[in-house]
């Protein structure tokens, strides 16, 4: 077969890359036969699924068995990648693990796609690196810390990289194409890879046309599409694959369309969001491992597993002892690691509404050292830290911090998160608890559940927001804290810390906790104003009265309230103060 004289040469800015996938439905020839179509088609490289389901996967995972039959064995691959390269086209190979990477190294590939699954692989992003081969990346449901550090990594070893925006819902509608991301992409990464485009929209509908050529115009330099060889037998992934005759016709389209052009969206979709879902891969153990292990690289695995979760980051798991005994493939989670928990206490004198609202009597005792005693019931901290400022006027709360055995770190006024960030060098925390000064009411019970809820998730960060305001905590890993310090546009507007979180939420591994509906209140009991201050005065009288100052309970305050509907306000949801940005440069990243 002679090379395709439409095919990309020095001439042509775009390269467009026939996707495989599983379109062979586990038969070699017709694995061949498709990448015999794609190259006669004019594509510029042609892509396979390299893997084996025992390294994608957990064997309790529901499609385990459907990529075991669709696995291929390891003399199969030198016969496709050549069958492709002796053309003059180019074999690329998505690799899901080491053992694939290994195959498709041996089988002569040209280059290797990893899948945004596995950024967090650092075994196999080293391995890739040194192959000094091109790299793709998928960057569909991937956060921009991910791909960053998964750029450090491999730049430097890569011939080139490219991140891949896109992803495949079956198919994924056009609502969810969120073509805006290359602009990104290409904003944070275009002085180090190239940008390209991943299409997976209906090949019956005009977007399988209009959305690619949508792309070039927007800058993507590589273009996937996938093929199958008819579509109407609606074999595996044909949703979004073109036909031979279709494909050729679509690549002279792009070629078009690269020449017409020559040249945001933040947010995933509902869609995207679930499919990150759906292909997480999590730390799992290689082998059993019993309760006081301390856990070394070799012994996790990075693999999809069944059932929710995040994947924790790994330098939360090693050399750490295990909190109970784990089985083979039975994931690896924060909450079976020691983690040390330090509980932050935001607090000055100076208030616009109310100064001096934290030395407020409240039964006998300054508002904050109410929150100290509250705090002190609660399990998961291993100290609690008072962060506030350099002030002269703050020193009375220095002295009540000290009297109650909390520890302080002082700093800038106007930079918060500075604070929060040097208590956490201090007292090496891993998590913290964001406590802010006016929230005395804080339940401990649901403190060390938010804790737990956080580390058995995988979470980054984790809110209890259906529980009254002032009673509920939340739960940051260190790594988010120190994320927003270092790319925060305007670092005196990290106060409202939790606005970070929610404007840039996909970015982030977030959380709710689980609030039952007897607890689920909207009531506002924050200390913000001389109305909030009387308000708590009559229910922490009350609880006092009845013999629980201190170890009042959830229960005991939504039953207090309900018998006093006329002190009941209801807190502001979604309110932000004006001025406020929470741009993130994440160039800075790199």
């Amino acid at each position: 077969m002679d090379a395709h004289p439409g095919r990309r040469d020095a001439t042509h800015g775009i390269e467009v890359v026939a996707e495989i996938a599983n379109a062979h439905d586990g038969d070699p020839a017709r694995a061949l036969d498709l990448a015999r179509e794609a190259v006669a088609a004019g594509a510029d490289a042609v892509k396979f699924q390299v893997y084996t389901a025992a390294e994608l996967m957990a064997a309790n995972h529901p499609r385990f068995g459907h990529f075991a039959a669709f696995e291929f064995p390891r003399d199969f691959w030198p016969e496709a990648i050549g069958s492709v390269r002796r053309v003059g086209c180019k074999a690329y190979c998505d690799v899901f693990g080491i053992d694939a990477f290994e195959m498709a190294r041996a089988a002569g590939a040209d280059g290797f796609k990893i899948h945004a699954s596995d950024l967090r692989n650092r075994a196999l992003l080293e391995r890739v690196s040194c192959a000094g081969a091109p790299i793709l990346i998928g960057a569909g449901g991937a956060g921009m810390r991910d791909l960053a550090a998964a750029v450090r990594l491999l730049r430097d070893g890569s011939g080139s990289i490219t991140l891949l925006h896109g992803f495949q819902a079956y198919p994924t509608a056009v609502e969810d194409a969120g073509l805006g991301r290359l602009r990104i992409l290409q904003d944070v990464f275009g002085d180090t890879c190239r940008i390209g485009y991943m299409d997976h929209a209906d090949a019956e509908t005009l977007w399988a046309w209009t959305l690619p050529a949508m792309a070039v115009a927007l800058g993507a330099t590589v273009i996937e599409k996938h093929v199958t060889l008819d579509r109407r037998l609606k074999g595996t992934d044909y949703y979004s694959a073109f036909n031979p005759n279709e494909f050729e016709r679509f690549v002279g389209f792009i070629r078009e369309a690269d020449v017409a052009t020559r040249r945001a969206a933040r947010a995933f979709s509902p869609a995207e969001r679930q499919y990150s879902v759906d292909v997480v891969k999590r730390w799992v153990a290689a082998h059993p491992l019993p309760a006081g292990h301390r856990l070394q690289p070799s012994e996790l695995q990075i693999k999809r597993v069944p059932g929710p979760g995040f994947c924790p980051a790994l330098d939360q798991l090693l050399d750490r002892p295990l909190l109970r005994a784990i089985s083979g493939e039975e994931p690896v989670r924060a909450a079976d690691v020691r983690q040390i928990v330090v509980a932050l206490v935001i607090a000055r004198m100076d208030s616009r509404r109310l100064p001096g609202k934290a030395m407020a009597s409240v039964n006998g005792v300054p508002a904050l050292a109410h929150l100290f005693q509250r705090l002190a019931l609660a399990k998961s901290p291993a100290s609690v830290v008072l962060c506030t400022t350099v002030s002269a006027e703050d020193d009375v709360l220095v002295e009540l911090a000290r009297q109650h055995g909390v520890v302080v770190v002082r700093g800038e006024t106007e930079n918060v998160l500075g604070r929060m960030v040097a208590a956490c060098d201090q007292y090496a925390a891993d998590v913290v608890l964001r406590v802010t000064g006016d929230d005395i009411l804080v339940d401990p019970t649901y403190l060390d559940r938010s804790v737990q809820h956080h580390l058995e998730t995988g979470a980054e960060y984790t809110s209890a927001k259906a529980l009254p305001g002032g009673t509920e905590v939340e739960v940051f890993n260190v790594s988010v804290l120190r994320t927003i310090a270092a790319l925060a546009q305007a670092p005196e507007g990290t106060e409202y810390l939790t606005l970070y979180v929610r404007d840039h939420a996909d970015q982030f591994r977030c959380t709710e906790v689980p609030v039952p509906p007897e607890h689920r209140r909207s009531y506002a009991l924050s200390l913000d104003t001389a109305e909030d201050l009387e308000i708590l005065r009559a229910l922490l009288g009350a609880m006092q009265e009845r013999g629980k100052a201190i170890d009042y309970s959830m229960d005991d305050i939504v039953t207090f309230m309900s018998e006093r509907p006329e002190l009941v306000r209801m807190r502001q949801h979604g309110a932000r103060p004006d001025c406020i940005s929470t741009s993130l440069d994440w160039r800075r990243l790199l």
